[in-house]
């Protein structure tokens, strides 16, 4: 298995392209989560730096949060387990961005790797992506703020859009 990490490549252009890579799903575990933030804040003060693109290896952008981290913590009682980096915290981050972030979402975005895309300044999804909030079908609201990023995005581009984009 391949060990999770974050990767920056930053083009003539002035665009970093970061990358999350956790097969087969670009999980967000805890190293994808600190590796987002640690490239994200490079970026930031990069001064070649112009604008950012967020995508996943392997054509899927995230399946969202790992959940073996909560088998781990009610395994071993350790909720030292946790992240203390949160995407939510990732978001805020994003959403507060001067330089423009672009999430490339191809395959799929489920859960917090929606809510991921939602916080940045742009979509752009390849055609047959999948993007959803599964955890809803268990009863569980999401965690890292997609219900109020749903809404807001509703009220950006209009409600008969996403009838539009829903067919």
């Amino acid at each position: 298995m391949a060990n999770p990490h974050v990767t920056m490549e930053v083009g003539q252009d002035g665009v970093a392209v970061l990358t999350l890579i956790n097969p087969p799903v670009n999980a967000l575990a805890i190293p994808i989560i600190a590796g987002l933030k640690e490239k994200f804040d490079e970026a930031t003060r990069r001064n070649d730096v112009k604008a950012m693109v967020i995508t996943g290896k392997g054509g899927r952008f995230s399946g969202g949060f790992d959940i073996n981290v909560f088998q781990k913590v009610h395994a071993t009682g350790d909720v030292s387990l946790v992240p203390d980096v949160s995407v939510e915290l990732m978001v805020n981050t994003i959403e507060d961005c001067k330089k423009p972030v672009v999430a490339a979402v191809e395959g799929l975005a489920l859960g917090g790797g929606l809510e991921l895309a939602m916080g940045c300044h742009v979509r752009i999804a390849a055609p047959k992506t999948r993007l959803g909030l599964p955890e809803l079908t268990l009863g569980v609201i999401p965690g890292f703020g997609g219900t109020p990023l749903f809404y807001v995005e509703i009220a950006r581009i209009g409600l008969n859009t996403c009838f539009q984009v829903q067919l």
